[in-house]
């Protein structure tokens, strides 16, 4: 099987190797195994700052800020499909995850139409401590729309409730299969 396509994983959880890593790592095992070419990101070792609302980004079609989001730009642009994975902390997610999304203003032209290149899938992986799948559904409805503000694609979220140890996930087959089933549908037409 002949694959150009790229997939790049963002991983929004401090916790290296814990369960939204894992998560992400299986969906973009599934990317690879159908053919695609694959990155990872640890947003958390990224240094950026929050996007500062000054709007030059509307004129001049690049974000002001020289830091850590000035690699990850074409990142997004050059890929053909995206993998957002973060923990759910206090019914949100991560901090880092929410500054690195504020980020994506600058894709936007001074009419909030899209520059992302069109064509490209997403997908959402939302491990919480919840039990209850539906408790956070509204903030993963929101991310997905935002996502499809940008002009991707999104597959349902992939919401995984109950994990409150770090690598538990690993114990669920069923989840574990449906992060791998993402990412190969991330590569499909």
């Amino acid at each position: 099987m002949h694959c150009s396509m790229k997939v790049v994983g963002f991983v929004g959880s401090p916790r290296k190797g814990g369960n939204t890593d894992i998560l992400v790592g299986h969906a973009l095992k599934g990317a690879v195994d159908a053919g695609a070419k694959r990155t990872v990101v640890h947003l958390n070792d990224l240094a950026f700052r929050d996007c500062q609302g000054c709007g030059y980004c509307k004129k001049a079609g690049e974000c002001r800020l020289n830091d850590g989001m000035d690699d990850i730009y074409p990142l997004v642009q050059e890929c053909d499909g995206i993998i957002l994975g973060t923990p759910i902390y206090f019914g949100m997610p991560t901090g880092t995850a929410k500054s690195f999304i504020d980020r994506w203003y600058a894709f936007l032209n001074a009419d909030f139409s899209s520059r992302i290149l069109p064509g490209k899938k997403a997908a959402l992986i939302l491990p919480q401590g919840d039990a209850n799948p539906d408790v956070y559904a509204p903030m993963a409805a929101h991310l997905s729309a935002t996502m499809e503000f940008f002009g991707l694609r999104v597959a349902a979220p992939l919401i995984v409730p109950g994990l409150l140890e770090p690598g538990e996930v690993e114990d669920d087959s069923a989840m574990m299969d449906r992060a791998y089933a993402l990412g190969r549908w991330l590569v499909s037409e």
